[in-house]
Order: C-alpha cells, then structure tokens, then sequence
C-alpha cells in the first residue's frame, strides 16, 4: 500500500506536466502547421499570411519564455499555470470563428506566449518536489506530452477539417477543458507557497553565482542542438518529397514517424537518465541525434530515412526532458525556473534564427546536404561542450522535496 501511495505520489503530478505540456505546446504550438493548408483553402487567410500566423505563435512563445519568471515572482506558480493554461483554451474557442488577420494575429501571439510561459514553469515546478533518481522518469512523462501532442495533432486535424476548420479548433478547445478538469490539482502540494525542503549538505560548498560554468557550457551545448533540429522540422518532408522525387505521401509518413519517435523519445531518455546519469545521457544522446541528422547524407535507402527518423524525432525531444532534469542538478531550487528559462530562451532564439537562416541558404545554393552538415556538425560541437560541462565542478549543495 505504501508503495503504491509512492508512485502515485510520483506519477500524479509527472502526468499533470504531461498534460500541461501537451496542450501548451503539442497542441498549442505545434497543432497549428497541419491546419495552414486548410486555412488557406478554405480562404481564411492568404499563404503569406497563415505564414505570418506561424511566426506570431512562435514569437508569443519566445516572449513568454523571457517574461516567465518574472510574472512567477509576483504570481504563484501553480496559479500562475492554470491562468496560462485557461488563456489557452479561450484561444483554441476563438480561433474557431472566422476573425480579422490581426486579430488571429493576437489570439496566436498569446498561445505561443501561455505556452512559451507553461514550458518554462511546469517542469521545474515538479521537478522541486521530485527526487534526483526519479526526475528522469518523471521529465520523460512531462516532456512526452509535447511529442504526443504532435503526433495527435498530425493524425486528428487531417481528420476534423473534414468536417470544418471551426469543428477543428473547438475540438482543440473542449479536449484541452476536460484535461485541465482532470488534471487540476494533480500538482505536488504547497507549490503555490513555500514548502519545507530537505537540503542535502556536502562538504566545501561556496557557491556565489547563480549559474555555475556548468550551466552556460550546457546551455551552449542545448543551443547546439536546436542547430542540428532545424534541417529536419524544415525540410525532411520536402527533401523526401521533392528532393528523392518520392512524392509527399511518401514525405509525409516518415514526417509521422519522427513524431511519433517524438512521443516516446523522452520517456526513453529518461530512463537512460536515472540509469547512467543526466551528464552522460546528453552527451550519447548528442551524438546519436548528430548521427540521424547526417545519416541521408550516406545513404537515402528506406531504413536510413527511417532511422533518422526515429532517431532525430526521439532524441530531440529527449534531450529537452535531458537538459531540464540537469539544469535542476546544477542550481538551488529557486534559481532552477530561471535557469531553464534561459535555456528555452536560448534553444528557441537559435532555432527561429536557424529557420530563417536555413532558409535563405537552400534559396540560394538548393543543397539539403549543406543543411544536414550543418545540423550534424552543430550537434557533435553541442557533445563537445556538453562533456565538458559533465567535468565541470558541480555544486556541493543540492535542495529538493523528495517524492
């Protein structure tokens, strides 16, 4: 009996991230790209505009990355969550009537923004009141709900907009309302105020800063892999499709692959986590993902495509679950919401950056190879600087509520 009380007490609040994160991003973020061709066909919006459209959620979700912890000092954490997450859903119902382009402009600034502020909270929140051998299953849980989301989202939209763009969006909008229903007060007790803490001493602890080295050669590693991301969210469909002349069906199943590689990716490196360790997982997971990024470079047979898949689509999303759980290592609890901040700041700053720039570069030379060096050799620099913050001096302190 007190076994199960145990896990409950663990898995409760990891599956209360999951579906935080699976509305905020899964769905709030990532729902929106399979919807663009039925915007534009249905005549809501032009092409450049439901462009647009992409853009303001992903600005919205930077802004709120940056402004996150700054809105948690003055609004509690959990309190601060279920506004977020309310803004959201009234943005999935509105979304469901045909508006002005500014005004959709607005409605998807502030689901990128709820989100970019969900990303940031949620996790750190659970992970205060976790213990350091459980947090790698229990990020895996959290951080599968974005994987999930997407694959969702690839395999119903297609679906709903059958039946309308609005059906699609109140669909959105009702699932979101009853997983919030449900979930609503699966966080751990107290979050909202403060809470005893069981503080591990060792011995010669002087910490002064806030962020150790470790920390900034992590998050130049995390920015790394957000490089090394880029090519496949942006072209892999286009470069199965166009690029092989294998056609966009062909393009599309592997694209449904990655995602659901995305889905159980986390969960996989989370368990390799508590296993081995945050450091070394980051690392391996560095180095496999620079692999599948560099993988149709050798070879465009089936299972090479497929398996760079599977192995982008997995790690990416693994290694988010990987960087959160170490950030919680390498700080105090109360710098630990600031310190993943910055590492989502940085990972989105760089990946919209790279986009763009991704961009101009096939514009210019139409190379997808050129596309896939880059993304592979940002990633082993991204392993080369993620060994070096796991030899990195880590603090001598570490506070946390154990579950």
């Amino acid at each position: 009996m007190k076994q199960r009380s145990k896990a409950s007490s663990i898995l409760i609040p990891a599956f209360t991230g999951f579906v935080t994160l699976l509305i905020a991003n899964g769905i709030g973020r990532f729902g929106y790209p399979p919807l663009i061709p039925a915007l534009i066909n249905h005549k809501w919006f032009s092409v450049s505009q439901a462009d647009y459209l992409g853009a303001a959620n992903l600005t919205g979700y930077i802004a709120g990355s940056i402004l996150a912890t700054s809105f948690n000092k003055f609004i509690p954490s959990i309190t601060l969550i279920r506004v977020a997450l309310i803004l959201l859903i009234i943005t999935f119902a509105i979304c469901a009537i045909q508006l002005d382009f500014m005004l959709y402009f607005m409605l998807r600034f502030i689901a990128g923004f709820t989100g970019g502020i969900l990303m940031v909270i949620a996790a750190p929140t659970i992970f205060k009141h976790t213990a350091f051998k459980r947090k790698g299953l229990v990020g895996g849980i959290i951080f599968s709900g974005v994987g999930i989301g997407i694959a969702l989202a690839g395999t119903i939209i297609p679906i709903l907009v059958r039946q309308s763009i609005a059906v699609t969006w109140l669909t959105f909008s009702c699932a979101s309302l009853v997983l919030i229903a449900v979930t609503w007060n699966g966080w751990p007790l107290d979050s909202n105020g403060k809470h005893p803490t069981i503080k591990f001493e060792r011995p010669n602890e002087h910490r002064s800063n806030v962020f150790p080295p470790a920390a900034i050669f992590l998050l130049i590693s995390y920015v790394c892999a957000a490089i090394g991301f880029a090519p496949h969210t942006i072209f892999w469909v286009d470069f199965i499709s166009r690029g092989l002349h294998k056609g966009i069906q062909t393009g599309t199943k592997f694209w449904v692959l990655l995602g659901l590689a995305a889905a159980i990716g986390p969960l996989t490196t989370g368990y390799m986590a508590d296993k081995i360790g945050f450091k070394k997982s980051i690392s391996i997971s560095l180095f496999l993902m620079a692999v599948g990024v560099c993988l149709p470079i050798a070879s465009t047979a089936t299972w090479s495509l497929a398996l760079s898949s599977l192995l982008v689509g997995s790690l990416a999303l693994g290694l988010v679950s990987l960087v959160a759980g170490h950030s919680s290592e390498l700080v105090k609890s109360e710098y630990q919401k600031k310190l993943w901040g910055w590492m989502t700041i940085g990972f989105s700053v760089t990946y919209a950056g790279m986009a763009y720039l991704a961009t101009y570069l096939f514009s210019v030379f139409h190379s997808y190879q050129m596309l896939f060096e880059i993304g592979s050799i940002a990633l082993l620099i991204g392993m080369i600087f993620s060994f070096i913050s796991s030899v990195s001096k880590l603090p001598q302190s570490i506070e946390t509520d154990v579950v």
